[in-house]
């Protein structure tokens, strides 16, 4: 019989019952890290309702990371939403650190992940069912603070 010197955490595979313990612990660790992007805890999760002027139109943000603009029962991104031919996707982007917290919509094409547009805005949770959005749709730089009288602020309310 060979015996093997001690060589540190491998040492645990001597022991049937060790080895069935690290092997559990190894696929609970890998299982957790395919699914963590999956599962945002992004309080914007959830369908947004907003109006402007007389239109009515709703945001969601989904737990993967895509957000989808709904306007006259029409949708406009998402995971693979069609415009002139070609697949894209739509997905949002957070960063809670800055201040205020910004938020982006960034396009891409779902044949290589090019991204194709980038809506750089600032947002700010008044409450659990109240989002307020300032967002700039045209290209220009990122706004730095809130405005009530801009166009291009939104305030939506939370419906599911």
């Amino acid at each position: 019989m060979t015996t093997f010197p001690y060589l540190g955490f491998f040492y645990v595979f001597k022991f049937p019952l060790m080895k069935k313990i690290f092997t559990l612990a190894v696929c609970t660790v890998v299982f957790l890290s395919f699914t963590a992007d999956d599962v945002k805890k992004s309080p914007l999760v959830g369908k947004w309702r907003g109006e402007d002027g007389k239109e009515v139109g709703f945001i969601t943000f989904d737990k993967k990371g895509y957000v989808t603009f709904t306007i006259d029962q029409q949708d406009i991104g998402g995971k693979q939403y069609r415009s002139d031919g070609i697949e894209y996707d739509m997905t949002y982007e957070t960063d809670d650190s800055a201040s205020p917290a910004h938020l982006d919509f960034v396009v891409s094409t779902c044949a290589d992940g090019a991204e194709i547009s980038r809506m750089s805005g600032i947002y700010m949770l008044i409450d659990a069912k109240t989002l307020v959005i300032n967002m700039k749709f045209d290209g220009t730089p990122r706004p730095t603070e809130f405005d009530a009288e801009s166009e291009d602020q939104i305030t939506l309310m939370k419906v599911k």
